[in-house]
C-alpha cells in the first residue's frame, strides 16, 4: 500500500512540473517583462507586493489538498479501494531589478511561477 502512495506521487510530481517547453520558449517567457515599465507588468500579473526605486517583488502562494485514487484487485478487477490526500502548495516570487521605473532583469523562484510567466501569446 505504502509502494503505491509513492508511485502516486511521484506521478502527480512529474505531471505537475512536465510543461513542455523548450528551452528557448522558457527563456523567452522569463524575460518577457525585460524592459517593461512597473504598470504594464502590472496589468499583466497584479500589483506588486513590494516595491522601491530599484526593485519590485511579487508573492504568489497557494495551497490545497489533493486526492489520488488507489487501485486494488477486488474478485479480479481493478477497482478503487481507497484515496490518498495530500497537501500542495504551490508558491512563487518574482523579482524585478528595476532601472529608471523598468525592468532590467528579473528572477523566479518557487515550483509553480506560471501565475508570474505566464506563456507567450504566439
Amino acid at each position: 500500500m505504502k509502494r503505491i502512495a509513492l508511485f502516486t506521487l511521484a506521478i502527480a510530481a512529474l505531471t505537475l512540473t512536465a510543461c513542455g517547453e523548450t528551452e528557448e520558449e522558457r527563456l523567452a517567457r522569463e524575460t518577457q517583462f525585460n524592459g517593461k515599465t512597473i504598470a504594464e507588468v502590472a496589468a499583466r500579473i497584479g500589483a506588486p507586493r513590494q516595491k522601491s526605486a530599484t526593485q519590485a517583488v511579487w508573492v504568489y502562494s497557494h495551497t490545497y489538498t489533493q486526492t489520488t485514487p488507489i487501485y486494488g484487485v477486488v474478485n479480479g478487477q481493478s477497482q478503487i479501494v481507497n484515496y490518498h490526500s495530500y497537501r500542495v502548495t504551490n508558491s512563487c516570487t518574482y523579482t524585478a531589478a528595476l532601472k529608471r521605473g523598468r525592468v532590467q532583469t528579473s528572477s523566479y523562484q518557487g515550483n509553480s511561477c506560471r501565475q508570474f510567466a505566464p506563456k507567450l501569446a504566439t
